[in-house]
């Protein structure tokens, strides 16, 4: 359908446009699309379609699928975050690319992704507590702590609290998103003496 394809390279060009209007632009497009079930269909098809060393334009998509916030792809995200991460490809993690870092990544941001779709009423509490209870990886288990607290389910919060005491991570539960404006803000002369704050 080229409508939906020029549709959908339009999206991508306006994902990494810059200027003044860039993001105003990107969610004037957006808005366009939301409600446009093939339109997210096709999405997903094609971030289907790509080889998985095309971590940027996974990303991408991944990211345009989470923006278009359509429930269709509740059960897309839902099925990525549970399947397992290759094995690692780089042959030096230390100063190249770590594909398995890369997967986090994908898997973190589409757990992002379920978090806003509860606003939608796509309730992904199930495939969340599963993360928390048998992921490898602490940004993955941290993810879904979050996007639990963003559903604001008491039950499955109080079973994901349960759950990662069992496993040994109960500090996850003690985090706190701070807004930036409220975060300690460093001194400009403990980094660079010499450097004259900016004001």
């Amino acid at each position: 359908d080229e409508r939906l394809y020029q549709g959908l390279l339009h999206l991508t060009a306006l994902m990494t446009a810059n200027g003044r209007n860039a993001d105003e632009d990107y969610q004037v497009a957006l808005r366009e699309h939301r409600e446009d079930e093939e339109f997210a269909v096709l999405v997903l098809k094609t971030l289907d379609r790509l080889e998985e060393s095309r971590y940027l334009e996974r990303w991408a998509l991944v990211q345009l699928a989470i923006d278009l916030e359509h429930p269709v792809a509740g059960d897309y995200l839902a099925h990525f975050v549970r399947s397992p991460i290759p094995e690692e490809r780089s042959e030096d993690t230390a100063h190249g690319l770590s594909t398995v870092t890369e997967e986090v990544i994908l898997r973190t941001t589409a757990i992002e992704g379920l978090a806003r779709l509860f606003r939608r009423h796509v309730d992904s509490s199930d495939t969340l507590l599963d993360v928390i209870a048998s992921s490898d990886y602490v940004a993955m288990r941290r993810a879904a702590w979050f996007a639990l607290v963003d559903g604001g389910r008491r039950d499955a919060l109080e079973r994901a609290r349960g759950l990662l005491e069992e496993h040994g991570y109960g500090w996850i539960a003690e985090l706190r998103r701070v807004p930036v404006q409220e975060a300690e803000q460093p001194d400009p002369r403990r980094i660079d003496p010499d450097r004259r704050p900016l004001g």
